[in-house]
């Protein structure tokens, strides 16, 4: 840059945070990339030891696409986050899978968050998938107060 040139900020604003009240029970929904933010809010609350009430939802379309398994395994040990993986291309589940096969659905949503009712929801990744979990959480009777987005625009 030149002496004298000009810079440009912004500032981050957005409530795509974790909850201000850590007794907040959340549930992380994350397609792909929209594993991103959650990484790093599971990271700091591992890294804190603070214990949270929060499932989360990680969706691929095969194993090879699953990321920050360290993260999250840590996660689980220190503050007591509930892991449910799910591959999409059930034509690629390796043997011995113990996760959820197919998309996430209100069967399985319910299934493995049977409060989700009480639950703040958290989702990320590509667009038309945000917009199918918002639509999925609609149908189930959670409140559109109770659901918060975040989208990667570009990401298929």
């Amino acid at each position: 840059m030149e002496p004298g040139g000009q810079i440009l900020a912004g500032q981050l604003a957005g409530d795509f945070t974790l909850p201000k009240n850590p007794k907040e029970k959340s549930v992380f929904l994350a397609g792909g990339i929209g594993i991103t933010p959650f990484r790093s809010m599971l990271k700091y609350l591992a890294d804190v030891n603070e214990a949270r009430d929060i499932i989360l939802f990680y969706s691929n379309k095969n194993i090879s696409e699953v990321v920050y398994t360290d993260v999250f395994d840590q996660a689980v040990s220190k503050i007591g986050l509930k892991t449910v993986y799910t591959l999409t291309d059930t034509t690629q589940i390796p043997p011995g899978w113990k996760g959820q096969t197919g998309p996430i659905n209100s069967t399985i949503i319910a299934e493995e968050v049977p409060d989700f009712k009480e639950r703040v929801f958290y989702i990320s990744g590509p667009h038309s998938m945000v917009t199918t979990f918002e639509n999925v959480l609609l149908g189930m009777g959670v409140s559109n107060n109770k659901i918060k987005t975040d989208f990667f625009p570009g990401f298929a």
